[in-house]
């Protein structure tokens, strides 16, 4: 797999997570790790609220998210049931 951006989310609860992925992957399908690189399931960090979430495209430029985990076709799936 050719990954070409690098993030890091640091939660209100001190939970500090880093993964690897790639441009258009889902977010429910990336591994994370915390600080002692053990693997993070998705179901543990869906939903929580968190400091910063910083992303790093393989040219270095840095990109940065709202505060909220959440997979974008869930919101897509409640707006379109109105």
């Amino acid at each position: 797999m050719n990954f070409d951006t690098k993030g890091e989310i640091l939660f209100k609860d001190g939970l500090k997570v880093h993964f690897d992925c790639y441009r258009g992957q889902r977010i429910n399908t990336i591994k994370y790790f915390d600080e002692n690189n053990k693997e993070v399931p998705y179901n543990k960090i869906w939903g929580r609220r968190y400091e910063y979430c910083k992303l790093t495209n393989t040219e270095g430029t840095l990109f940065y998210q709202n505060n909220f985990i959440a997979d974008r076709g869930e919101f897509d799936d409640e707006i379109n049931k109105i």
